[in-house]
């Protein structure tokens, strides 16, 4: 499984976490190949946007995307349906695009497993940071084909594991 820290896209074939949700959007495009993720902090500046559109188009496995989702603390803004289509758009991707909604009560932990690389499942648990953000779930951070940063400099440390012990489902709506 790849984790991905704030500000961080990757790629796997099969599972991508998201560590500590709350403010950001855990954004997943789901190819023939795999997963692309981005886990978006703030807004969806073009910088932002560029950097996940040209991670996706220049990846081996980055051909014609078949979903996209996203999830965040609530049912989001129309300001963020909005990055999401502008996303879509520059993937030339005009398919449907889905919205899960997590708890709003804190940092969540949320995690999408590829289905047939044709859409995924999105599970989710409380983030709790006396076990999560611990340094025996971290390495340090290495760059490589499958991930980078999408804006300012790469973190000293990333995930390497979270416990996927109670996580549960979560079902996106059509946005």
């Amino acid at each position: 499984m790849t984790y991905l820290g704030e500000r961080e896209i990757g790629f796997d074939a099969v599972e991508i976490g998201f560590p500590s949700i709350l403010g950001c959007r855990a954004i997943v495009v789901v190819t023939a190949g795999g997963l692309f993720g981005y886990h978006l902090n703030g807004n969806l500046s073009t910088l932002k946007k560029n950097a996940f559109v040209n991670f996706i188009t220049g990846h081996l496995q980055g051909n014609a995307p078949a979903m996209l989702y996203a999830a965040s603390a609530g049912a989001g803004l129309a300001q963020d349906y909005q990055e999401l289509r502008d996303i879509a758009a520059d993937l030339v991707y005009g398919g449907p695009i889905y919205w899960a909604s997590l708890p709003a009560a804190g940092s969540v932990f949320v995690h999408f497993q590829d289905i047939n690389h044709t859409t995924c499942a999105i599970t989710s648990r409380a983030w709790v940071d006396a076990t999560d953000n611990v340094p025996g779930n971290k390495g340090p951070y290495v760059a490589g084909l499958n991930r980078t940063m999408a804006n300012g400099a790469a973190t000293t440390s990333m995930y390497t594991h979270v416990s996927t012990v109670g996580l549960r489902a979560v079902y996106p709506t059509l946005r």
